[in-house]
């Protein structure tokens, strides 16, 4: 029978053993990676050696020495509850890297009675040489702290005179190729981001925000359209509201200047001094923006706006807020109220009584239109009517599509696995016809023509592959795939939220397009009227920003 292994109370010359704390911390720099299993095996050696107990086992996985807030504390409770005399360590480096921090837990300890110990380190620190020895492992370590962040600090600073980020890494909208040796060559390539698909829904959405729509929104479409971060995990709003005002997409690199006069950094906290501190600067990057500058500057504006803008008012009020375009320029329109006057003179407003050009408003760079905002609405929903009949009947006259086929995103990837599928099975045919060849089964001139045959198809496929790889959900959407939405909007338009008409508008409209009241050729006056532009259809032919007859605005 196997006996329990039970840690005697006395060391083996017969005096009591020692009780201790063992406490483990693993850095978060690379360089101090030391793991827990060497540090605990160590530990235990030097307690067999010394007659000593450890009594508990704190570990701190991942965390600096700099940082105060430390599980240090914990085993400073058990010296001072009396259930041990002292703190056992793998090397002195690990009680602490900070100068102040390290006072700070010392003074502590030894006002308790209890001493540090190191598992590696011969020093008796209850003698005043072995509190010197003590002291030089912490200057050391504080020397070793300081010597790898100013590593850090240089190796920040040549990236940002290459143009790129402080740190390496995956970025959204762009593969990432890694600084690597090629053996072959000799050589060494750098660096560098190359734009990839996901780029064009990057663009998409500083398109949206800066047209007006709110970070929240678009991160709701990017959740309901399955797109996710580098990690693989769907989008937070904090962490896209960071990655889009970096401007990264839009070819900057943004950093914290070095001069900057902002309190330093919080060791215990997990934001950087940068990410505190209003003091931006912008560098060009040395990857390829795929975000227009106009369009970057435009975003700036809107998010400078919408930080100005108390959080209450942030939230559009009308179905079509956002989705509006002057038939003029293409821009965006805006909401705008009236009023008017009752009996006896009281003035009566009316909040969101029209829509009207945002350049017109803004910066009178564009004549634009007015339109009531009822007669807009009006115009979507007999659209979308007209939609309905339409999907319906045809509906009605083509077979049922199979169950994996029904979304766009679904229609995609099964004709890109579909192509992939005829791609490897023409290689395999090119494989037989070679091995053919090589057996003397087939003359050459037969497997010339049949190889010819073969790469002229394999041609063809990668051509349809690579069309099929540059088309959006969008371009490729048809009706009937919008058709619950369409049935929905019509049977729940005047009891569903004002947010949620407004999410499936978003999701099948290029926008609404407001043309300004005319004078037909017979004289008759045409009032403003809505034209909504499905995202399967063109939009329309705009009029200009700029016309003669000024009297028709």
């Amino acid at each position: 029978m196997t006996r329990p292994h039970v840690t005697p109370n006395r060391s083996r010359n017969g005096t009591p053993r020692e009780r201790f704390v063992a406490y483990i911390r693993v850095s978060t720099y690379y360089e101090e990676k030391i793991s827990p299993d060497i540090q605990r095996a160590s530990i235990k050696a030097w307690a067999d050696r010394n007659g000593a107990e450890i009594v508990e086992w704190i570990a701190d996985l991942d965390v600096s020495g700099r940082k105060t807030k430390r599980k240090i504390a914990d085993a400073l409770a058990w010296i001072e509850d009396r259930q041990a005399c002292g703190i056992a360590v793998w090397r002195y480096s690990r009680f602490g890297r900070s100068r102040h921090s390290n006072a700070v837990n010392l003074a502590r300890l030894e006002s308790l009675g209890g001493r540090l110990a190191s598992a590696t380190e011969a020093a008796d620190t209850r003698t005043a040489f072995g509190k010197l020895q003590m002291g030089m492992a912490f200057k050391f370590a504080e020397y070793e702290s300081d010597r790898i962040g100013e590593q850090w600090a240089e190796t920040r600073e040549h990236r940002r005179n290459a143009g790129l980020p402080a740190t390496g890494g995956k970025r959204w909208g762009y593969i990432w190729h890694r600084r690597q040796y090629d053996d072959d060559a000799g050589v060494i390539h750098r660096e560098w981001y190359e734009p990839d698909d996901i780029g064009r829904v990057v663009t998409t959405l500083y398109e949206r925000v800066a047209d007006g729509e709110s970070m929240g929104s678009v991160t709701q479409w990017l959740g309901r359209n399955g797109y996710h971060g580098t990690r693989g995990k769907p989008w937070l709003q904090s962490g896209l509201t960071r990655y889009m005002d970096s401007g990264w997409a839009a070819g900057w690199i943004r950093y914290h200047p070095d001069d900057c006069t902002c309190p330093p950094k919080d060791p215990d906290s997990t934001a950087s001094r940068g990410e505190l501190c209003p003091n931006r600067i912008w560098i060009p990057g040395a990857h390829e923006p795929i975000v227009p500058e106009d369009m970057w500057e435009a975003y700036k504006e809107k998010r400078a706006k919408a930080r100005n803008t108390p959080s209450g008012n942030r939230r559009p009020g009308y179905a079509l807020s956002g989705i509006m375009r002057c038939g003029r320029c293409g821009g965006t329109c805006s909401a705008a109220g009236g009023a008017t006057h009752g009996a006896g003179g009281v003035r009566i407003d009316k909040p969101g009584y029209m829509f009207r050009c945002s350049r017109m408003k803004d910066n009178r760079t564009c004549d634009g239109v007015y339109i009531l905002r009822t007669v807009a609405e009006r115009a979507v929903l007999d659209r979308l009517a007209e939609w309905a009949d339409a999907v319906e009947t045809a509906a009605a006259t083509i077979p049922q599509q199979r169950a994996a086929e029904q979304g766009p995103r679904d229609r995609l990837a099964v004709a890109r696995e579909r192509l992939r599928s005829t791609l490897a099975e023409l290689q395999q045919q090119l494989d037989r016809q070679t091995d053919l060849l090589t057996r003397g089964i087939i003359p050459e001139d037969s497997y010339t023509r049949e190889r010819d045959r073969l790469a002229r198809e394999q041609q063809e496929a990668t051509a349809q592959l690579a069309a099929l790889d540059q088309r959006t959900e969008e371009e490729e959407a048809q009706p009937a795939d919008y058709l619950p939405v369409i049935r929905g909007l019509l049977d729940r338009w005047d009891i569903t939220p004002v947010e949620t008409r407004r999410s499936m508008l978003r999701s099948m409209l290029h926008g609404v397009y407001a043309f300004p009241k005319s004078t037909e050729p017979d004289g008759t006056e045409r009032p403003a009227y809505a034209v909504p532009i499905a995202v399967w259809e063109e939009p329309p032919a705009l009029l200009g920003p700029r016309v003669e007859n000024r009297a028709e605005v």
